[in-house]
């Protein structure tokens, strides 16, 4: 932990904001950036005065949606032969994509919010909505709102922590994890099932 805040904790101190937007955008994108980790970070660095809790929300939110958003476009463009090639090289990258493209299977749409939560998935869950060309304003809405609440969430435990956040961090945040997880899975478990109920009901009504 003390190397993650001599590295990272450094480029904040000397670029700030910009900083931010720059780790979690191409943290998102898919280079290694512990986002989870700097997110709480940067909410202990907002409860001791170094930064503002607003723009550090905005910031590490627009880098991730902008990652998202490009991984989204760059998938829809290009295709999953493209980037597959591109990843073979690299063994643990690979074996990761090739896991989000089995959960993106099993989960379709809902893949994108739960992924924020997983380290991995989360980076290519945006390339895999592109490749199957889901609409992008369902992909927006998805991305968009779960990166919200996956920001928010994790700043505001650093806030809430503060000085023991490196303390708790270990156990606090993979709990909290897990938990949210698994409340938000039976989220969009009950959702799915009600779309399925409404729409037997639907095709169930004779024609009029």
């Amino acid at each position: 932990m003390e190397e993650f805040i001599n590295h990272f904790g450094g480029y904040i101190s000397q670029y700030g904001y910009f900083a931010l937007y720059g780790l979690f955008f191409f943290g998102l994108i898919g280079l290694p950036v512990p986002e989870e980790t700097l997110l709480v970070f940067s909410g202990f660095l907002v409860s001791r005065g170094d930064l503002h809790f607003l723009p550090t929300f905005l910031v590490c939110y627009l880098g991730s949606i902008s990652a998202m958003t490009a991984a989204y476009w760059i998938g829809f463009k290009l295709g999953h032969p493209f980037i597959e090639k591109r990843l073979k090289p690299f063994e643990k990258g690979y074996r990761v994509y090739k896991k989000t493209e089995e959960w993106f299977q099993r989960f379709g749409k809902w893949a994108i919010p739960i992924g924020y939560f997983l380290p991995g998935i989360r980076q290519y869950t945006a390339y895999f909505a592109g490749i199957t060309e889901l609409r992008f304003r369902t992909f927006a809405i998805l991305a968009y709102a779960g990166g919200a609440f996956w920001t928010a969430l994790f700043v505001s435990l650093g806030l809430i922590l503060g000085e023991s956040w490196e303390r708790v961090f270990q156990l606090a945040v993979k709990k909290v994890t897990i938990w949210i997880l698994l409340a938000f899975v039976v989220v969009v478990l009950v959702v799915y099932v009600y779309q399925r109920i409404c729409r037997k009901r639907a095709g169930g009504k004779p024609n009029e």
